[in-house]
């Protein structure tokens, strides 16, 4: 059988061009590039829809409230009470059992905070303004702790911008005449409201304002102000480097009140009757308006290395 298949055309590449004509060998062709050509871009992989988006939204917030509930031990209430108001403020509540509760710790390094009492059945923090969440409250035993530490670079910066938060704790009223209060003050602003067991107050700097009362008070001013507003103080003991103190005690008589200016002003006023006074003065000026008995079992004693004392009867 004839084969009609036509032979194969030669490969240009590979046949040898004519010699040339001064007789040197024929340079060898260059072989084709193996690169291969680029190969077409993949459409990218398409993304969540925005069902799975919202879906993925929804579990973050729930997640991230579990997670307030675990690190504060409040309600779910609390966690989800994170919010922004109309104006723009920001604010937090913490919430926490008081069952057992008879001591009640506060540090305040910066800020305004109030303490009182009202209709609440857990102890209730809520703090507003930037940087809220300093503030934290937790319990250890049978004490409850309230703090917010000193700022880096100091106490005032919050203030000259005025973003300092205010915190306010709310007691359930059951507990009230019936704690041990320690409450410390190294700057900003801390008042309290209603009737505490035993009251100890401690100023480093600020301004601190006490309403209600106490079977027994102590208050320590390092510099700064106190205002004192008390009913039914069995024993008082007021101290002070520098500064000012102003106290009323209204009520029943004291049966103790100790004294003690290292410089500065104290000014105390105390319900009226006889007292036993004792005065000791280094320098400066004990004035007192009370009238004395030195046999009275209500006794108070007043010393002054300098500044001013100044005790009266009435509010």
């Amino acid at each position: 059988m004839t084969n009609l298949t036509p032979p194969h055309a030669p490969d240009p590449a590979l046949t040898p061009g004519p010699a040339p004509a001064d007789g040197s060998t024929p340079a060898a062709p260059e072989p084709a590039s193996s690169s291969p050509r680029s190969a077409p871009t993949s459409p990218p992989a398409p993304g969540p829809s925005r069902g799975a988006l919202t879906a993925i939204t929804i579990a973050a917030a729930i997640i991230g409230g579990g997670s307030l509930v675990t690190v504060g031990g409040t309600s779910a209430l609390a966690a989800v009470s994170q919010v922004v108001s109309g104006d723009g403020t920001v604010g937090s509540t913490t919430t926490i059992d008081t069952s057992g509760v008879t001591a009640l710790r506060v540090e305040v390094g910066r800020g305004s905070a109030t303490i009182r009492f009202g209709d609440v059945t857990a102890a209730t923090m809520r703090a507003t303004g930037t940087g809220n969440n300093d503030w934290s409250m937790h319990r250890d035993g049978d004490v409850l702790r309230v703090e917010r530490p000193s700022a880096p670079f100091g106490w005032w910066v919050g203030g000259w911008f005025g973003i300092d938060p205010q915190m306010t704790l709310t007691l359930p009223r059951e507990l009230e005449g019936e704690l041990t209060a320690d409450l410390q003050l190294d700057a900003g602003a801390l008042s309290t409201q209603g009737r505490f067991d035993t009251l100890t107050t401690t100023v480093n700097a600020g301004s601190l304002t006490v309403d209600g009362g106490a079977r027994s008070v102590t208050t320590r001013v390092s510099a700064g102000s106190a205002t004192l507003r008390l009913e039914d103080v069995t024993t008082g003991d007021l101290s002070m480097s520098a500064g000012e103190l102003n106290a009323a005690i209204t009520g029943l008589q004291p049966d103790a009140l100790r004294l003690d200016v290292s410089a500065g002003s104290m000014d105390v006023a105390v319900p009226s009757g006889r007292y036993a006074l004792t005065r000791d003065s280094s320098a400066g000026r004990i004035d007192s308006q009370l009238q004395t008995d030195p046999s009275s079992s209500h006794r108070v004693d007043a010393r002054l290395s300098a500044g001013s004392i100044t005790l009266r009867e009435g509010s």
